[in-house]
């Protein structure tokens, strides 16, 4: 086992679980966090493989760092089974403290040491261990990066050993060149009863935002590609991928998904399935007509934009 700081912070988890046994009420009915935990939390295939790939593993008299808790519940499967110590850490403190009771009711405060803060923090504050046994995040949404991955990326580097696995392995990001009015819609409006309603797409994003294929209907001018693989543990490099038109027809964006790999376990938002994730959608700027035969070329950038490149 790779050497590490002795990080004592133990005493003072115990303490901040005691403060958690009363949660606040939301301010004015007003929930302070988002709505999908609920969902995702509910969300059985992706509970069943991150269960598993822990289960699978030697946790024995090792040390786990988990980044965004949420409500605690992976920080307890790792506790259960096995390992000797868990230093987890979320940003939102509502949040925090439903982890805390949580870790508290399941009888695993001693264990499990909830800090309410970001990772950053945390480390900068001398509070994680370095060289942890494993690091594990699940800080993933639709199109991958929007919930921190770079940041918590950069952390996990700072703390990781040679030896350190971290979970998910990689996170391979597919997409397909879509038509699709309705999802464009979503982030363009043009002329509404004859009025020119443009102005606003002033403030379209750029990037993308989150989209149920089978809902809306996209209809798939390419064939899927793989179109960026992502490491907790090394720079990322974008790199510009051929797409042959397959089908032609008025191309909107983007339409992606990823696979999350957590050792032999697999996890995905794909077109189809019953995910709580949407897959994620990637505007171009503006729609362009593709012919059958042709070949398109997208560049996916760290920040999600879709740039099309002829």
């Amino acid at each position: 086992m790779a050497a590490r700081r002795n990080v004592r912070i133990s005493t003072n988890a115990r303490r901040t679980a005691l403060k958690g046994l009363n949660l606040p009420k939301p301010a004015g009915g007003k929930r302070p966090f988002p709505a999908w935990h609920y969902a995702m939390l509910n969300d059985k295939a992706r509970n069943t493989a991150i269960a598993r790939a822990i289960s699978g593993l030697d946790l024995k008299g090792k040390t786990v760092v988990e980044i965004g808790a949420g409500s605690g519940i992976i920080s307890i499967l790792f506790a259960r089974a096995g390992a000797e110590r868990i230093i987890a850490c979320e940003m939102n403190h509502a949040m925090a403290q439903v982890a805390i009771e949580t870790i508290h009711r399941a009888g695993l405060s001693e264990r499990i040491a909830l800090l309410p803060m970001s990772s950053t923090m945390a480390i900068d504050q001398g509070l994680m261990p370095e060289n942890p046994d494993v690091i594990f995040t699940e800080t993933v949404d639709c199109g991958v990066i929007g919930e921190g991955f770079h940041p918590i990326a950069r952390d996990i580097r700072r703390i990781m050993g040679p030896d350190t696995l971290i979970l998910p392995n990689e996170i391979r990001q597919f997409g397909a060149i879509v038509s699709s009015e309705v999802i464009y819609g979503q982030n363009h409006v043009g002329d509404i009863f004859g009025v020119d309603m443009s102005p606003l797409n002033a403030y379209a994003t750029q990037g993308y935002f989150p989209a149920r294929a089978d809902c809306f209907g996209a209809d798939m001018l390419t064939r899927p590609a793989l179109l960026r693989t992502y490491d907790y543990g090394r720079d990322l490099e974008a790199a510009e991928v051929a797409m042959p038109v397959t089908h032609g027809g008025r191309a909107h964006g983007l339409l992606s998904w990823f696979e999350l790999q957590l050792n032999d376990q697999m996890v995905s938002n794909a077109p189809g399935g019953q995910s709580h994730w949407h897959q994620a959608f990637h505007p171009f700027a503006s729609p362009v007509d593709m012919e059958k035969g042709e070949t398109a070329s997208i560049l996916l950038d760290d920040d999600g934009v879709a740039h099309l490149l002829r």
